[in-house]
């Protein structure tokens, strides 16, 4: 093995691999659990975490690893809802069994549009998108069929007691929550996750050594898609009616923002401490009305300044964590004293090669 192949090895493995594994299934079994034990009204607060929570992933994905800033992520939250209910009402159908036609539905909608997204960049895509939530908003307030600007209840759910109906969107909420962290994971430790932090470290960079930036960022695009999709979804699931103003409103992406940033953007962990965070917060100082959103705005700002790397950054700096092994490091001890000897020749060769080959190395 030459130098160059052994200074680009990492490893994402931790001494706490085997104590994941341990606690991932606990956590699981508790929450599948949370129906028989917990009031209707702190499952409702659960699914409007954990779907809260997803949409926050999503974000994180597209702006932490792909560089892609979608002020109207939201857009993918209405289309998702109004899929689902427009379905099950035409249809007639169980809305459990018609949620991933919402993830279909917001996968397409995230297709079509990536051609004229995708031609912005920067400022401009940030922008674009949100003209994009608006341009849906505005049309389904103009289309009688999915109920204007009254919206349309999720009939199929008359059918189901209460128990039944509140615990089925928890474990709903459940499934795609941990679903959307899971396929999160997978992304980001296999050739994706890479493609994808190269293009947000430098696109041009990307390109000159053959990364299908195009390729990778519309990918990206559609699973973000999916995951805000199923998760309008099921929130409206769970209060059963959908409107056009609060699906494709503003403070979806608003909230997510807020939930990345004070976590960390460019981290798996930082959604999960936002979430956390920011419901502690929302329901310990609801009650102070219009100071509570400031409040919020200010706790944004102090923690941009003193950690800018959100509350997770400052775990890694004291402990050495990787709950979800997605970081990669460099391996301690894997350079040989016989490789020393030949660095020269190695750096000698490398130098003798075209840059193209030298960033497929």
């Amino acid at each position: 093995m030459t130098m160059s192949q052994q200074m680009l090895r990492v490893s994402s493995g931790t001494p706490m691999r085997g104590a994941a594994w341990v606690v991932l299934p606990l956590v699981v079994v508790a929450a599948a659990a949370v129906p028989w034990f917990a009031t209707f009204a702190v499952q409702r607060l659960l699914v409007e975490a954990l779907t809260l929570f997803t949409v926050a992933l999503a974000w994180n994905l597209l702006a932490g690893y792909g560089g892609l800033v979608a002020v109207g992520l939201h857009v993918f939250v209405g289309v998702g809802a109004y899929a689902l209910f427009t379905l099950s009402n035409q249809l007639h159908l169980n809305p459990w069994l018609l949620l991933p036609a919402a993830g279909l539905f917001a996968a397409f909608f995230a297709l079509i549009s990536a051609w004229p997204m995708f031609r912005l960049s920067g400022a401009y895509f940030a922008v674009g998108t949100w003209v994009l939530a608006e341009m849906m908003r505005i049309l389904t307030l103009n289309t009688p069929w999915l109920g204007a600007g009254a919206g349309m209840p999720l009939e199929a759910m008359s059918g189901f007691d209460r128990w039944t109906r509140n615990a089925g969107v928890y474990w709903a909420a459940v499934t795609v929550g941990f679903g959307a962290l899971i396929v999160a994971r997978a992304i980001l430790r296999g050739p994706l996750g890479l493609a994808l932090m190269s293009v947000r470290d430098s696109e041009p960079a990307a390109l000159a050594c053959g990364v299908p930036v195009a390729r990778a960022k519309i990918a990206l695009w559609i699973v973000g898609a999916v995951m805000s999709g199923l998760a309008g979804a099921v929130a409206y699931m769970n209060t059963l009616q959908v409107t056009p103003d609060a699906s494709f409103s503003l403070n979806w992406t608003a909230a997510a923002i807020f939930i990345a940033v004070l976590g960390g953007i460019g981290t798996l962990e930082g959604p999960i401490v936002g979430t956390i965070i920011y419901f502690v917060l929302r329901e310990v100082f609801a009650g102070y009305g219009a100071w509570y959103f400031i409040g919020i705005g200010l706790l944004a700002i102090m923690a941009m300044v003193a950690a800018p790397g959100g509350a997770w950054s400052l775990v890694p700096e004291r402990w050495r964590l990787d709950p979800l092994r997605v970081r990669r490091r460099m391996p301690e001890g894997e350079t040989p004293a016989s490789t020393v000897d030949t660095e020269a020749a190695t750096l000698t060769r490398s130098s003798r090669r075209p840059p193209s080959a030298n960033c497929r190395s």
